[in-house]
């Protein structure tokens, strides 16, 4: 992995998927609330500010925070990191609790500080899953709505293990 300037952004360079070449943006994260919605889904991909009210005015049934603080749209709050110092049970958690989520009747916010790893890893892990989708097939679907969606290296693998784990033919492909 390389730290380069990319789009004016700090970005991480690295490859995967055989060598297929990513750019994660770091540290950025945007001024105003991100508020994706999941192709026709009730489904929405959102940053820090899609949780604050005082930033929009669009109301979720559900809003689940990755993130370190509970935010004021807060229903369920499942802290993770975004890297590789996260514990299994707290990631399973967060993931099930997505899946608990989307199942309801109602919209579902997933957010995190920028709308881009922990949001997207949790959102594309719940439509691999509901869904019988392979991961990438689902990530693809997440970054159509929201195209810096890029989950963090160790967070894309935890996703794969755990769909492997629940038996989900979604689970079934070659980490990447």
């Amino acid at each position: 992995m390389d730290l380069t300037k990319h789009e004016g952004f700090l970005a991480a360079v690295y490859t995967e998927n055989g060598g297929d070449l990513v750019v994660r943006p770091l540290h950025h994260v945007e001024d105003e609330a991100v508020i994706q919605r999941i192709e026709n889904r009730d489904l929405y991909l959102g940053n820090w500010r899609a949780a604050d009210p005082a930033y929009h005015d669009q109301t979720f049934d559900y809003v689940l925070s990755p993130t370190s603080r509970e935010y004021p749209l807060t229903t369920h709050h499942c802290p993770l990191n975004d890297g590789p110092d996260n514990n299994w049970k707290a990631f399973e958690k967060a993931i099930d609790t997505a899946r608990t989520l989307y199942q309801q009747d109602g919209s579902l916010l997933i957010h995190c500080t920028a709308g881009i790893s922990r949001s997207s890893t949790l959102i594309a892990a719940t439509l691999a899953a509901e869904e019988n989708r392979q991961f990438l097939n689902a990530l693809r679907i997440v970054q159509r709505s929201r195209p810096n969606a890029s989950p963090n290296p160790s967070l894309h693998e935890w996703a794969v293990i755990y769909l492997a784990a629940y038996g989900s033919t979604a689970g079934q492909e070659i980490h990447g």
